[in-house]
């Protein structure tokens, strides 16, 4: 990797990692030492990595923009549905798809942080990325999840851990099974309601800059795909100063 590549990734790594935060930590600081020792070795580097960093800090400040707007929507909000104690101070945003394989890889471990911390809840943000209509119905599961949600909270939670548990993407027939064994085939009818929290989910998705699912915000830091129970518990409890 030549000077300019890697200058820039290390710049890039120091801002990218702990978005919306203020201050550097110890290691952070110390990266920016070595970007420091790398310019003053190859100065003829500095014009083209303050283009690069430039621009890079410009998609920050936008994303740190988008994240205030979509503040209100993604924690206060109660068109999500809510993992732990809905009075609970610290809040995990979990953007996340039924049909996402590492969503679902990532489930147990948030179930597990609720338990073992009753201080923090996480919070749905339901992006159906991989289908936004199931055939033979006139729904997707996520769809499906929040007219649950809505109106009737207990079996959300039942139908939510089924939908989570299976494999590959949904059907009509998984769908209706879970709504079979849940008694909600009701709720597999399409929902206004339901479709403008997709679209707001969605546009909040747009506007930070997200990929992919799951994405996860806990507190100042954005964590993108799945991430084992240690490092989720790690970050948990730094960020809200739970140790």
């Amino acid at each position: 990797m030549n000077f300019i590549y890697k200058t820039f990734f290390i710049v890039a790594f120091i801002f990218s990692s702990n978005v919306f935060a203020q201050d550097l930590n110890p290691q952070q600081e110390e990266d920016l030492e070595k970007v420091e020792q790398l310019l003053r070795e190859n100065p003829q580097l500095i014009p083209n990595i303050h283009r690069g960093l430039q621009r890079f800090l410009e998609q920050q400040s936008e994303q740190k923009n988008a994240f205030a707007n979509h503040q209100e929507w993604l924690y206060q909000s109660a068109a999500h549905p809510i993992l732990g104690d809905q009075d609970a101070p610290h809040k995990i945003i979990v953007f996340t798809d039924y049909n996402c394989p590492f969503c679902k890889k990532l489930e147990p471990g948030l179930h597990k942080l609720v338990e073992e911390y009753p201080s923090i809840q996480v919070v749905n943000i339901f992006v159906p990325l991989r289908q936004q209509q199931v055939d033979g119905l006139k729904t997707n599961s996520a769809l499906y999840g929040l007219n649950l949600w809505r109106n009737d909270p207990k079996a959300f939670f039942e139908a939510h851990n089924l939908m989570m548990k299976k494999s590959g993407m949904h059907t009509a027939d998984s769908l209706q099974s879970v709504a079979q064994v849940t008694s909600t085939e009701a709720f597999l009818s399409p929902s206004g309601e339901s479709e403008a929290v997709i679209r707001k989910n969605m546009s909040a998705f747009r506007d930070l800059g997200f990929r992919g699912t799951p994405t996860i915000i806990i507190g100042q830091q954005v964590t993108p795909g799945y991430i084992p129970y240690d490092k989720l518990e790690e970050i948990a409890t730094t960020q809200f100063d739970l140790n």
